[in-house]
């Protein structure tokens, strides 16, 4: 039998794109990217303690919030395993209880409140004298028009007065006490006030506006539409969000984009969250993470907790939290072939 070398050649070019296409590694079904994160995040929580013993937003709300999401979507059955980091949290806030109800000073101001105020509403804490005591500071810490001050100019989660005024009122919202509640009202009729208007130059800012306009708002609004298609509009080309528009698409931005438009009621294209999930999938470490190159300057001494990514392990945590919970919601809704 005669055999053309273009034949041949065919064959060879086809066998040769089928061993290619063979070799390239699938994505992880979504679960086992949800699973796996979730793991690095609980090892992180789980060692913090150690080193520290003060509350922090990307130690113990960020892995926590992930741990959350990941139950509602079936992927883990209990949060048992959480419960030392609730504890440590309530720990860190019971021995400030009287400074805080006297509006003393707390390092991370209306910051490490009000994150210390949602890793409670994620564990599902009952409302206490210590609640009430943070709430006080809240209430004492609000400005004239309506916003909270972010503690300091570490970027992107201590700079943005929106996602503080956001994740303040929201701590006013859910921890008010009966005698708080008339001030409460006022003090959230404010901040709503503020956030309509507010600057939203950072994602971290449209983010946060967008999933207080979520909750805060009872039926759907022009507003949140407007906050909604903004988002869509800043996705890259990549499909992911970055944290400025010079700067790269990253987990930290992309996790909140996709969760942040899954948890709002406005109607959203699907090619959007499906472009953000596939963006997260893609880029997801072996041991689980997600790394964001830091770009906060230091003002406290720098510390190993054993996390990936050295000295950006922080807010690469933080973000590992936000990808993992944006995954998980988005497995949660069932649309996604990587069940």
């Amino acid at each position: 039998m005669i055999r053309s070398p273009i034949v041949l050649a065919v064959v060879g070019v086809l066998l040769t794109d089928s061993s290619l296409r063979a070799a390239e590694p699938e994505l992880p079904p979504l679960q086992d990217a949800v699973a796996r994160g979730l793991a690095r995040l609980e090892q992180a929580a789980a060692d913090y303690p150690t080193h520290r013993d003060c509350f922090s937003c990307h130690h113990q709300t960020l892995p926590l919030f992930a741990a959350v999401e990941a139950q509602r979507a079936g992927v883990v059955d209990s949060l048992a395993a959480w419960q030392p980091t609730l504890s440590f949290t309530a720990k860190s806030f019971e021995r400030r209880r009287d400074g805080l109800a006297e509006g003393q000073h707390v390092g991370g101001r209306a910051a490490t409140v009000s994150y210390g105020l949602w890793t409670y509403q994620l564990g599902d804490v009952p409302a206490d004298e210590t609640t009430a005591a943070m709430v006080e500071y809240l209430l004492r810490q609000q400005r004239e028009d309506g916003s909270w001050k972010p503690p300091s100019n570490r970027p992107p989660l201590e700079r943005s007065a929106v996602s503080c005024t956001v994740l303040s009122a929201l701590g006013v919202k859910w921890y008010a006490t009966a005698e708080q509640q008339e001030r409460a009202t006022a003090a959230l009729a404010r901040a709503r006030s503020w956030l309509q208007t507010a600057a939203l130059d950072e994602h971290e800012d449209i983010a946060f506006a967008l999933w207080g306009e979520t909750l805060f708002a009872e039926k759907p609004t022009a507003r949140l539409s407007e906050l909604v298609q903004e988002l869509q509009a800043r996705q890259r080309d990549d499909g992911g969000w970055g944290q400025l528009p010079d700067l790269g698409s990253d987990a930290y931005s992309t996790g909140q984009a996709v969760w942040g438009l899954l948890e709002s009621p406005a109607p959203v294209s699907v090619d959007f969250i499906e472009r953000g999930v596939t963006w997260l999938r893609e880029h997801q470490e072996a041991d689980g993470s997600w790394h964001v190159v830091s770009r906060s300057k230091p003002i406290q001494e720098w510390f190993d907790n054993g996390d990936p990514h050295g000295k950006d392990q922080f807010i690469s945590t933080t973000a590992t939290g936000w990808a993992v919970a944006a995954l998980a919601r988005w497995q949660a809704t069932g649309r996604s072939p990587g069940r």
